[in-house]
């Protein structure tokens, strides 16, 4: 592994990591601002809306966490988690569908092709290192 590669498979991986971590924290943001509003009014609705976005949250959290520890698959995760954010923001904001896509999921599809870009520098050097030195 040259100290160039490796040092660009860490600014991958970093850059990544905190893409993705910080829109999953958006969206707790978004979940618990909505939930201490209504506890502030004094009343809690839970209704298919925030059942959803607490679905979409949990999963976010997940594939964060996965991606952490495995890099190729959490970035497949992240993939499809993008997307599917994005269709969804497609589908619920009927005036300012790009803006949407581009809040919801495109820092879920950017982090997924980060991390696998990072797995990948990392599967190609550590197989080039061993050819070097078998």
């Amino acid at each position: 592994m040259t100290p160039k590669n490796s040092a660009v498979q860490l600014i991958i991986c970093w850059l990544a990591r905190a893409i993705s971590t910080l829109a999953a924290a958006f969206w707790l943001l978004i979940l618990l601002d909505i939930v201490a509003c209504d506890a502030l009014v004094g009343f809690v609705c839970v209704n298919w809306e925030i059942a959803m976005l607490l679905g979409l949250v949990s999963v976010s959290l997940l594939c964060v966490l996965i991606s952490w520890r495995r890099e190729g698959i959490g970035g497949l995760f992240m993939l499809l988690w993008g997307i599917v954010f994005s269709a969804i923001a497609f589908a619920t904001s009927p005036t300012r569908q790009v803006y949407s896509i581009m809040v919801s999921g495109v820092p879920f599809l950017v982090a997924g092709i980060l991390f696998i870009a990072s797995w990948w520098l990392t599967e190609t050097t550590s197989s080039i290192h061993k050819e070097v030195h078998p």
